[in-house]
């Protein structure tokens, strides 16, 4: 497991990035206007799979502790959306009664064709080339790839470590996405996979929402934040990850290591 952290590289990054995605919110409609298919939905079955079909790949997922089951759907973006919702069609699940419904995100996990991605988005092309290096020669940078591209800028990262799926490789770790210098906060805060298939056709990028008890229920500043919070920002961010890193799989919810078990269990073909 990877635990070490820069700060100072992390605020100044933070700063610049904090600015440029503000202005590009300004200046970008908001939402994505997609198109979807419903391909297989699995009831509340927890292992299950999802045969190719339409050109998607086939599917399959042992959600065992963590979800009923999911549904599956071919996504067809809109083509005039903003950069971050450039894309080409791709497969979406959805987690089915998922652990924590009081969250930011969904619980979804997507499977986009590598070659298309960077074909329609050039801008996906380095996060795709970050990645491959990292699962070549496993390290820690800052920011961690990922995808899908959100309207906001990755804070910090905690818990990265390297696992393997049934047909690839990637890595998982906890992150968090803001716009704005907010409190690390269990509304936010998400579990994510970032994977390749072994032939490389395909990237894989889950967001599940993650909650610890050592955190607030949400970005409200209530003033009782410590008082690097507003002193010293970085410094914030760092106590924070150090406080993270140290704790057990089983203090999180839902459990690391049964996410982690779910990842595994995952094949794309």
């Amino acid at each position: 497991m990877f635990m070490q952290n820069n700060s100072r590289m992390t605020w100044q990054w933070l700063t610049i990035s904090l600015v440029v995605a503000l202005l590009l919110s300004a200046c970008s409609s908001t939402g994505s206007t997609t198109t979807s298919e419903t391909v297989a939905p699995t009831g509340a079955m927890a292992a299950t799979a999802v045969p190719a079909t339409n050109g998607s790949p086939q599917i399959s997922l042992d959600t065992s502790g963590i979800a009923a089951g999911f549904t599956a759907e071919t996504v067809t973006p809109a083509v005039d959306g903003p950069y971050w919702e450039v894309l080409p069609q791709y497969t979406q699940l959805t987690l089915q009664n998922y652990p924590i419904s009081d969250h930011l995100m969904t619980p979804q996990i997507f499977i986009y064709p590598v070659e298309d991605l960077q074909a329609v988005n050039e801008g996906t092309v380095p996060i795709v080339t970050s990645l491959q290096t990292l699962l070549q020669s496993p390290q820690e940078i800052t920011p961690m790839p990922f995808l899908p591209q959100f309207n906001a800028q990755q804070v910090m990262h905690t818990h990265l470590q390297y696992l393997d799926f049934q047909d690839g490789q990637g890595l998982r770790y906890l992150t968090q996405y803001d716009q704005a210098f907010i409190p690390i906060n269990n509304y936010e805060m998400i579990y994510t996979y970032q994977g390749l298939t072994s032939d490389g056709k395909y990237y894989v990028a889950a967001v599940l929402p993650v909650n610890h008890p050592i955190l607030p229920t949400d970005a409200a500043v209530t003033g009782n934040e410590p008082p690097e919070f507003t002193s010293d920002f970085p410094t914030y961010l760092a106590n924070v990850v150090a406080s993270l890193n140290p704790q057990a799989a089983n203090t999180f919810t839902p459990n690391l290591t049964q996410l982690d078990a779910m990842m595994r269990s995952l094949e794309v073909k």
